[in-house]
């Protein structure tokens, strides 16, 4: 069963409702809900929110206040969204711009992510820059890469989860779990299974797993018996 509502309301913009399998036009709606397996042709505007519980390509970028993905969204562009929440798959091919990232699953952008707050549990992959205020990055199951980190309080943490363990493994077998950066830099850093060149912050905290070549500290450095730091150095001023 295929299909597609757009309703639309006096003086305002159309909803866009996509159910079963279906495919749609990009352009500029209230709201966007997809249930099923879908695919827009083009940029989507969405001036409330949007919704996806299923499977939803966008050939194009996508702007909306509030994103809900429930399953597996792919963005060809860019994604800015004030709240970003959900469970699954988030795929884009360029920046990712948001307030608050709370995501259980896997996050991959091909440009930079930025963000007021960001909360992950399971893996990220970002080729640019991963900037935000407070980043919170459970590692589950595979490999998170950055090639830089910056944020005011990092904090990476191996956890352990039973879900969607076999999709894990089906997904990247025989990876480790861990975030492999370039430099990582902040005010409040504590770190867990975490392999990079440069970490340079305020205080800092190397746990177990952790293979770190520099590390340049204000105020504090910690550090777990077990964790290998190339070299360390203090800096004053």
């Amino acid at each position: 069963m295929m299909r597609q509502e757009q309703q639309s309301w006096p003086g305002g913009l159309p909803n866009l409702r996509m159910n079963g399998v279906i495919r749609a036009a990009g352009g500029f709606y209230d709201n966007v809900l997809v249930d099923g397996v879908g695919r827009v042709s083009g940029d989507v505007h969405a001036a409330t929110a949007a919704r996806v519980n299923g499977v939803l390509t966008v050939e194009g970028s996508m702007e909306t206040p509030e994103l809900k993905a429930d399953g597996k969204l792919s963005i060809e562009g860019a994604l800015k969204s004030g709240i970003l929440h959900g469970n699954g798959i988030v795929k884009t091919g360029s920046h990712v711009t948001a307030d608050s990232v709370k995501l259980s699953g896997i996050l991959k952008a091909g440009g930079n992510v930025e963000a007021e707050l960001l909360h992950l549990n399971g893996a990220i992959t970002v080729q640019g820059l991963l900037n935000a205020g407070e980043i919170e990055l459970g590692l589950s199951h595979v490999e998170s890469r950055a090639h830089e980190i910056g944020g005011e309080t990092i904090r990476v943490r191996r956890i352990s989860s039973n879900s969607w363990k076999w999709l894990w493994k089906w997904a990247i077998p025989g990876s480790e779990t861990r975030l492999v950066a370039g430099v990582i830099e902040g005010d409040d850093i504590q770190l867990e299974y975490t392999h990079a060149d440069i970490v340079r912050g305020q205080r800092v905290t190397i746990g177990k797993g952790c293979k770190i070549g520099r590390v340049e500290y204000r105020e504090q450095l910690t550090r777990h018996p077990g964790s290998e730091i190339g070299k360390e150095e203090r800096i004053y001023g």
